[in-house]
């Protein structure tokens, strides 16, 4: 493989890199010394190409309501097989009303972008994330009870406007 095509897939196994890329704010000596991909000058000339390929980083506005829903749990774990109607269920595994567990819920135009956008921003806000999904015209975050009221800013904030 080449080098640039080295670049590419470095650049690609780090997708902030790739947003930074594309919204034109990388320091490109310094990326090509992060990737340490051997003569970090070739490194950050594949980088600058690289670059001018991508489509320009933008955001687009989202029409979303973000509710959020206290009190749910793991079905099996925290509550029994019986207890309210799932919040989030992926392949066996389900979350209901009556648990330990705080679910931000946003509907309207979501999308797994959305979902990547939320994900990140609860990351840099440090709310840990217990469970999360997106189907149809619904995203869910479950997140602890205390973490409920930071997450459900954060989830509004990061639905307003999702990058594209």
């Amino acid at each position: 493989m080449s080098l640039a095509a080295d670049a590419r897939d470095a650049v690609r196994e780090r997708p902030f890199l790739l947003d930074a890329l594309r919204a034109g704010v990388v320091n490109y000596a310094a990326a090509a010394a992060f990737l340490d991909l051997g003569d970090d000058e070739a490194v950050a000339a594949a980088l600058r190409r690289f670059a001018d390929d991508l489509p320009e980083f933008d955001t687009e506005s989202r029409d979303v309501t973000v509710t959020m829903r206290s009190g749910v749990g793991l079905v099996g774990e925290d509550l029994d097989e019986s207890d309210g109607e799932p919040v989030l269920s992926v392949a066996d595994v389900e979350l209901a009303s009556g648990g330990p567990l705080t679910a931000i819920i946003a509907e309207g135009d979501v999308d797994t972008a959305a979902l990547t956008s939320v994900l990140a921003r609860l990351d840099a806000e440090s709310v840990v994330v217990d469970a999360a999904g997106v189907a149809g015209n619904t995203l869910a975050v479950v997140v602890p009870r205390r973490q409920g009221a930071a997450a459900l800013q954060v989830v509004e904030s990061a639905t307003e406007t999702v990058s594209v």
